[in-house]
């Protein structure tokens, strides 16, 4: 539950809090209190809204008390370079596994964005040719 509630905060608060002032400034406007709508549209628009969408991931995690609210929510997996850190750091593998694998992360970051897209059905036999090298070298 807690989870879903940072999510919120972190996501979509800014949203109902742009819309519930609007509601507000509207009603304010029509019972003829010019100056409440003004004073509700100043805290919900200029100061509460652009607060929520910018910095909505750090008050969810102030707010659950939980860093993980303040990380990427997209980015659900743990980072690959912490988990190999934890895995070494608890003794789980030796020194020359976490060389090999670190070797290997960081030869996979050093890669160009677009090299582990699907290709399309008119590649061409270049492109076909260096999928294979780049194999080759990996293995």
């Amino acid at each position: 539950m807690a989870t879903r509630l940072a999510e919120f905060v972190a996501e979509e608060l800014w949203l109902l809090i742009g819309v519930v002032t609007f509601a507000l400034v509207s009603l304010a406007g029509i019972a003829g209190l010019e100056a409440l709508a003004g004073a509700i549209s100043i805290v919900g628009w200029f100061l509460l809204t652009p607060l929520f969408l910018f910095w909505g991931e750090e008050i969810a995690a102030l707010y659950v008390g939980d860093e993980e609210a303040a990380s990427d929510t997209d980015d659900a997996e743990p980072d690959a370079l912490e988990e190999l850190k934890r895995r070494y750091a608890e003794g789980k593998i030796d020194d020359e596994e976490f060389e090999h694998r670190l070797e290997r992360l960081v030869a996979v970051d050093e890669l160009p964005d677009d090299v582990f897209a699907r290709g399309s059905s008119t590649e061409t036999d270049a492109g076909d040719n260096r999928r294979e090298r780049e194999y080759e070298r990996e293995s």
